[in-house]
């Protein structure tokens, strides 16, 4: 990947805090790696939720 272009670079950035999120929770509340998957998993739903009542649509 020699020239990403912008959004690649916010998608890259944006997983890097996540997993940074995730690492320093993990420290903070010795949650399991099934636990932190289970909170993104119900955050990504919430967030699927608002976006199909906000445009109609969904993700999937």
């Amino acid at each position: 990947m020699a020239n990403p272009d912008q959004k690649t670079i916010i998608i890259d950035n944006a997983y890097q805090e996540i997993k940074n999120i995730c690492i320093s929770l993990q420290k903070d509340t010795d949650a399991s790696n099934l636990e932190i998957k289970n909170l993104l998993k119900l955050i990504m739903n919430e967030w699927e939720e608002k976006e199909e009542q906000k445009t109609g649509f969904g993700f999937r």
